[in-house]
């Protein structure tokens, strides 16, 4: 639980900032779960002859470790063993199918992947699934129900933007319309869903912390991701930068967007990310994502303040 000053005077009032982990500890009582990162070989429907997808899109930044296409049972095998390196103790594991579109396949396609799911990857505890709400056809939604039924699941729907003219900008593939559509067939099924914002994108406004806020208070979701605009090699972005028309938020405002959009969400909804990074390698902008815990250590402050 996190403090904050009264918008109507002085005295402190709360701000419940929910990390993930809390929730899996209720989940799982007594066990450490950690997510394991997959790349099951998916595309994208925003990538094709006439689009190279979206104008911040490298999935190399998004989940480095995934670059090589490995099978998924080395991929699982190589994760558990980097994960209990890095944390120790670990009871179980969440198969986070990350990379590209997970759900943007032929149905009979996702049940030869996701069918026998917790069963078919040792350790495994339950999945989440990362994909696009144009990707979510009503055939598919009602697959996913069945599968929630005997797996612990979550749909991961990205969104990034509220704002048509800023979907359509960044090339998108779809607006705000078609995520209220995907969220509303989705909603009170046999899986949790969460919902990945983008802050930072250009147009936004300095309302865009506190509006995207209210938006996920006003969904039937579970948790939430944010992640601030960062340039990366090989996207449309990376030469808008260099030619300065565009740039990247300064980590003094996106703390500020962060915590105006924290102090918006309510009580029973939990954050999965606050910060993203991405390998030096590929990174273009400010590498002030890298130090996570400073970050997280200033957000702190701020909400205290």
């Amino acid at each position: 639980m996190r403090l904050r000053l009264s918008n109507t005077g002085s005295s402190f009032e709360p701000v419940f900032f929910n990390p993930y982990r809390k929730y899996l500890e209720q989940r799982f009582p007594g066990k450490h779960i950690r997510k394991l990162c997959l790349n099951a070989g998916f595309s994208c429907p925003n990538i094709n002859a006439q689009s190279s997808g979206c104008t911040y899109c490298n999935n190399d930044g998004f989940a480095p470790r995934l670059r090589s296409h490995n099978d998924l049972m080395d991929q699982w095998d190589r994760g558990r063993l980097a994960l209990r390196r890095r944390h120790g103790e670990v009871d179980g594991f969440i198969a986070y199918y990350q990379a590209f579109s997970n759900t943007y396949a032929p149905l009979d396609q996702l049940r030869s992947i996701y069918a026998d799911l917790p069963y078919s990857l040792p350790e495994c505890v339950g999945a989440s699934i990362s994909t696009r709400p144009d990707c979510l056809e009503q055939d598919i939604i009602d697959f996913l129900d069945q599968l929630g039924q005997d797996c612990f699941l979550t749909v991961e729907i990205g969104l990034q933007s509220d704002r048509d003219h800023v979907l359509k900008r960044i090339n998108r593939g779809h607006d705000v319309a078609c995520f209220h559509d995907a969220i509303k067939r989705c909603a009170y099924k046999s899986f949790d869903l969460c919902v990945h914002f983008m802050i930072g994108l250009p147009d936004e406004g300095d309302d865009v912390g506190k509006r995207l806020g209210q938006l996920a208070a006003s969904l039937p979701i579970r948790s939430v991701k944010l992640h601030n605009l960062h340039i990366m090699k090989n996207t449309p972005y990376e030469r808008a930068f260099k030619n300065g028309d565009i740039t990247a938020p300064s980590e003094a405002w996106y703390l500020q967007q962060a915590g105006a959009f924290i102090r918006e969400l309510r009580i029973d909804q939990y954050i999965q990310r606050i910060i993203a990074d991405a390998p030096s390698d590929i990174l273009v902008s400010g590498d002030w994502c890298h130090n996570k815990q400073l970050f997280l250590n200033k957000l702190q402050k701020q909400l205290n303040a």
